[in-house]
């Protein structure tokens, strides 16, 4: 393990036990780390014994999250993310080019509703376009590569939503702290 400050390593013990079970401590530490041995783990979540990690090594070992590099050494390669509809239909719509809405709900077997949204979306951003005057036929015009854009239009309705919530909320608490106070 490299060599940390006193501040430094408290900042990581912090870090490592706001993992609510063992495994999450173990996958703190090791992001964090990224190559280490057990020891430098056991140092860091002293809550844990040398057998348990070892035993959730093995564990992510199984699923790839960590690689053994050398005989004792490990190396934290991450997890692997699921690939959602709006993944699959961005590989889709890269891999054709030129397409109808109906290949595309067939091929990701999203709802049509996802998809059209999706697409409404991507033409908002300038990644797509409709082609003449058949709605639903699309053509990519623009491509930024293969991480799936955001649908920011959602995220910012999302945001708008939570808020207005938020100031209901505060209404709701002043008008009961109001009532309270004329009794």
């Amino acid at each position: 393990m490299k060599r940390l400050s006193k501040k430094e390593l408290a900042n990581l013990r912090e870090i490592v036990s706001q993992g609510a079970t063992h495994t999450a401590k173990v996958r703190n530490a090791a992001k964090y780390l990224k190559t280490f041995c057990i020891p430098d783990i056991e140092y860091l979540a002293p809550c844990l014994a040398y057998r348990q990690i070892s035993a959730i090594l093995f564990d992510m070992m199984k699923t790839g999250e960590v690689k053994k590099t050398d005989p004792g050494q490990y190396e934290y390669a991450g997890k692997e993310r699921q690939r959602t509809k709006m993944d699959v239909i961005w590989h889709l719509i890269r891999s054709h080019r030129q397409f109808d809405t109906d290949e595309i709900e067939r091929l990701s077997g999203a709802a049509r509703y996802t998809v059209l949204e999706y697409l409404n979306c991507l033409k908002n951003l300038g990644y797509l376009r409709q082609k003449g005057n058949r709605f639903n036929v699309w053509t990519l015009v623009n491509d930024p590569g293969p991480d799936t854009p955001v649908n920011t239009g959602k995220c910012s309705k999302l945001r708008k939503l939570r808020s207005k919530k938020k100031m209901s909320r505060e209404q709701g608490t002043e008008r009961r702290n109001q009532h309270g106070k004329t009794e």
